[in-house]
């Protein structure tokens, strides 16, 4: 397919596709971000793409099981640890403690990727409030224009309850200091994942310092 051709047949974005898309047309090299849920390391190198070299890439996750697939991940493809890459056992909410302090509005991104871990215990699953906890945080470590992303899974005990706690969270976000959208099937099943993006408007108006 040449450049100037189209994929018809191409189906819609996934929810975690969604995720990317719209994080990686304002990503940039240099730029810090967080995948809050490392899980099997997707999100991660997916970050690590986006804005190394020169960036910074921290990932969380409370299973010892999820940071060693996704150090595995990493080490697979052309990233290390050491490249900019910083993998952290803990919770997503206990993100304020565990980041450098200075990074404090500088963040562009940050990532949740909700559930269990694919191939692992299904009944380890994100809790809802522990992942509002960790979203109340977020919103004081993103920078201006900073993107939040969260893809929800309503299909598996407790989820529906996380992903409506989740939207009605975002819904309250006050509209002149928050975008927020909703991304994913309508004519699915009820349970099928689905993508919300939160962005942090700027403050300065266009043009001026």
């Amino acid at each position: 397919m040449t450049s100037a051709e189209t994929d018809y047949q191409a189906p819609l974005p996934t929810a975690v596709r969604w995720s990317h898309v719209v994080l990686s047309d304002r990503l940039q090299k240099g730029d810090i971000v967080v995948d809050a849920t490392a899980g099997n390391g997707h999100d991660t190198l997916f970050l690590a793409q986006q804005v190394l070299p020169g960036g910074r890439v921290f990932a969380f996750d409370v299973q010892a099981a999820a940071i060693e697939s996704t150090r595995k991940r990493l080490a697979e493809s052309k990233f290390g640890e050491a490249d900019g890459i910083t993998l952290i056992h803990s919770s997503h909410e206990h993100l304020s403690s565990c980041l450098p302090q200075e990074l404090r509005g500088h963040i562009r991104a940050m990532m949740f990727n909700l559930g269990f871990l694919p191939g692992g215990d299904k009944n380890l699953i994100t809790q809802t409030e522990g992942t509002l906890s960790a979203l109340s945080q977020v919103l004081e470590w993103l920078s201006e224009g900073g993107l939040l992303s969260v893809v929800a899974y309503p299909g598996h005990e407790g989820g529906r309850e996380e992903a409506d706690a989740i939207e009605s969270w975002m819904a309250s976000l006050p509209s002149n200091l928050f975008e927020a959208q909703k991304m994913g099937f309508i004519n699915f099943r009820l349970t099928t994942p689905f993508c919300m993006v939160v962005r942090k408007r700027t403050t300065k108006p266009p043009g001026r310092a």
